[in-house]
């Protein structure tokens, strides 16, 4: 069992934080490739607010069975 390959997480029905007045196009629904097996909602959404420098409200996760490709 080899425990170090990624997996892909399905985020979706993302709600960003608009307050301020920033036209900017935010995704509604990605694919993440993730390092650990243990995630939590939290610890995404923080990460995505981190990438983007915008704070989410609310996301939905769902783990998906595919596997990065190795090539």
């Amino acid at each position: 069992m080899d425990t170090n390959n990624p997996i892909i997480l399905e985020v979706y029905d993302i709600t960003w934080d608009q307050s301020k007045q920033e036209s900017t196009d935010l995704p509604k629904e990605l694919k993440l490739q993730w390092i650990k097996k243990d995630w939590n909602k939290s610890e995404v959404s923080d990460w995505l607010s981190e990438y983007f420098k915008v704070k989410i409200n609310n996301i939905k996760i769902n783990e998906l069975d595919e596997q990065p490709g190795s090539g």
